[in-house]
């Protein structure tokens, strides 16, 4: 019976442990998951911390711009800079080997739903092409690419015509003549090849055809972008505003430094999302879950809520219990004084050897504490001094395994200094002994 009692007792014990391994892997998964989709909305925005490296104007028109270097030591994908004006839409357009790297990954290289603005593969990193397509994620708050969709209504579409582009050959102004919805497989939209000018009368052809809104489309000597979002009504659809691009031309266009810091449209009225602070932070920092985890566990084993009287009350309980045996033993005759039991205490005196071991565990237990409270004070230090909770949360990082092995320390120093190991007053007054 007591066997199966045991048995029973030990089956428990490992459903328990069971049990709080999947609740804590299902609450890192959910904080993981909220704390993805916090950063996804903090970052869509461009922040002023990320507008501080923004390359400034050239100086004449037609220059090569020289402000792109604080930039690229961010992230040396990055080949421009584009606006338009009184919109969201003023980011970093970044370059990669293929259209999928930046589809979910932002300037600082780390994984988002909400991706950058992109510049498709197929075309030159120096947007030398007569024709560039631009990609961005349509952002339902706005962010990204989200605005493209107001170019759909006419008065929106009248009212916020022009934007900038820098890039490191110069600046250029965007004029925006068409708006169209299409769908994702489209050649005449996104099949962008090299020494194809001679396409353009298709495309200008089917932006005749398909155009929501629109102006006079330029003639075929213009260089082209075409401005690439989602579309929620359809799986496939696709809305891309397009616009022709010209070198800025202060003379005519006025000047780039003060049209870049509008931040209202031109019926005065201000933005949807005002650019904030919220957005992107300048710093590849991050931080690991499982770094705060060794931290609380080191913590929790100093100081166990679940069985903080039960941890404490045994030292209570070994103190109370000596000097009980202690004052037994005094009751006695020809008992020597219990403070100096030696380890080998006289087998003969029944509760020496208990009397002896509570002791050592007292001792083992203080020096346990002084050890488990070092150790926190370590674990505080390490996570202050290896992790930036400003930044975004990871599951691990490379400290890790050294906060791994911290927290192991505190469990170890807890399983050998407050356990009691030695004879039991319960085991050895009992009747079977």
């Amino acid at each position: 019976m007591k066997f199966l009692n045991r048995l029973a007792t030990a089956a428990n014990g490992v459903l328990m442990a069971v049990s709080a391994l999947i609740a804590a892997v299902l609450l890192v998964s959910g904080l993981y998951v909220l704390n993805d989709i916090y950063y996804t909305n903090r970052t869509a925005f461009t922040s002023y911390d990320l507008l501080q490296y923004r390359p400034a104007p050239a100086q004449n028109s037609g220059e090569p711009n020289y402000s792109f270097s604080e930039l690229k030591d961010i992230n040396t994908d990055t080949v421009g800079w584009i606006e338009l004006f009184g919109t969201n839409i003023n980011y970093p357009v970044m370059h990669g080997r293929d259209n999928l790297e930046y589809l979910n990954k932002d300037i600082f290289g780390y994984s988002t739903l909400s991706g950058s603005i992109y510049l498709a593969a197929e075309n030159d990193g120096d947007f030398s092409n007569w024709y560039n397509l631009i990609y961005g994620h349509h952002m339902d708050n706005g962010a990204m690419f989200g605005d493209i969709e107001k170019y759909l209504d006419p008065d929106f579409f009248a009212s916020h015509s022009e934007g900038i582009l820098q890039t490191d050959s110069g600046d250029f102004i965007i004029q925006v003549f068409a708006c169209i919805r299409t769908n994702a497989y489209e050649d005449a939209v996104y099949q962008v090849t090299d020494g194809a000018e001679s396409k353009y009368p298709v495309l200008q052809d089917y932006i005749q055809q398909h155009s929501v809104t629109q102006k006079e489309i330029p003639d075929g000597g213009s260089k082209i972008i075409g401005l690439s979002t989602c579309s929620d009504a359809v799986t496939d659809g696709r809305i891309v505003l397009f616009a022709s691009v010209k070198p800025w031309d202060n003379a005519t266009n006025g000047s780039a430094a003060e049209r870049m810091a509008e931040d209202t449209s031109e019926d005065t009225s201000p933005l949807p999302q005002l650019l904030t602070a919220s957005g992107h932070k300048v710093s590849r920092n991050k931080w690991s879950f499982l770094n705060l985890m060794c931290v609380v566990c080191t913590f929790l084993t100093l100081l166990p809520v679940w069985a903080l009287r039960r941890k404490f009350g045994q030292m209570r309980y070994a103190r109370n219990m000596i000097k009980k045996l202690e004052d037994d033993t005094d009751n006695q005759e020809d008992v020597p004084d219990m403070d100096n039991v030696p380890e080998d205490a006289d087998e003969n005196n029944p509760n020496s050897q208990i009397v002896s071991d509570l002791k050592h565990f007292l001792r083992k237990s203080r020096t346990g504490l002084i050890l488990e409270a070092i150790i926190l004070i370590v674990s505080v230090i390490a996570f202050l001094m290896t992790e930036d909770i400003t930044g975004r949360m990871g599951i691990r990082d490379k400290w890790t395994g050294l906060m791994i092995l911290i927290a192991a320390a505190a469990l170890t120093a807890d399983f050998i200094c407050l356990r009691y190991r030695g004879q039991r007053p319960e085991e050895e007054n009992s009747p079977e002994n």
